[in-house]
């Protein structure tokens, strides 16, 4: 699991195999391990996800849009092809993106609304959300500001790039994978307009 956090998908996978995260965040894979039982099938390890080498693997998974971090085509490319190494011809990696959605892409600015209120240590606590879109980047910048009791403690920018099917498959093809199939949801429904994830099953050539 590549971009694991602190643990949340690799949690659901690891009662029938054995699971490794890996997240450059100390904090959050410190997270990872303070939830992590004994007998547990998991292991977390700090590290880059485009220089990782942690030996071979059955299958590999990019979730929650961690591979739209990278902003680079080169930084993405090296994603690929670590994965690529880490594993067997016809092992598959699954790419987990965020669907564009190409109305709202026409709209360069939204203002900061709130995104999400609620009790955090019987103080208030609030997140809101100012959302600017660069359509010929490719890029979605998303700024939140937190707030508790009304008094500002934090503010978080997180880019991200926007990957099209066609450029998965495109990517996936020149590290070494060929695309198996294309998703629009979780379920393995198709890929269509107005779905709001792009999942990618890729195998090693």
């Amino acid at each position: 699991m590549l971009g694991c956090g602190t643990g949340r998908v690799s949690r659901l996978l690891h009662s029938d195999r054995d699971v490794t995260g890996v997240d450059r965040s100390a904090a959050m894979l410190d997270r990872a391990r303070a939830r992590t039982r004994p007998g547990d099938r998991l292991r977390w390890v700090e590290g880059d996800i485009r220089t990782f080498d942690l030996g071979l693997f059955g299958e590999i998974i990019i979730p929650n849009g961690t591979f739209c971090f990278l902003h680079a085509r080169e930084d993405q490319l090296a994603c690929l092809r670590a994965c690529a190494r880490a594993l067997p011809p016809g092992a598959p990696v699954f790419l987990d993106l965020p669907a564009p959605d190409l109305a709202l892409l026409a709209t360069p600015h939204t203002a900061e609304r709130v995104a999400w209120e609620g009790e955090v240590d019987g103080r208030h606590g609030r997140r809101t959300r100012e959302v600017w879109r660069r359509a010929m980047a490719g890029r979605i910048d998303l700024l939140d500001r937190y707030s508790l009791d009304g008094e500002p403690v934090a503010t978080s920018l997180l880019p991200i790039q926007l990957c099209f099917p066609r450029e998965a498959e495109w990517l996936c093809e020149a590290a070494g994978f060929w695309v198996d199939a294309v998703y629009g949801d979780y379920a393995g429904g198709p890929l269509r307009d107005g779905c709001t994830r792009i999942i990618v099953r890729a195998c090693r050539c």
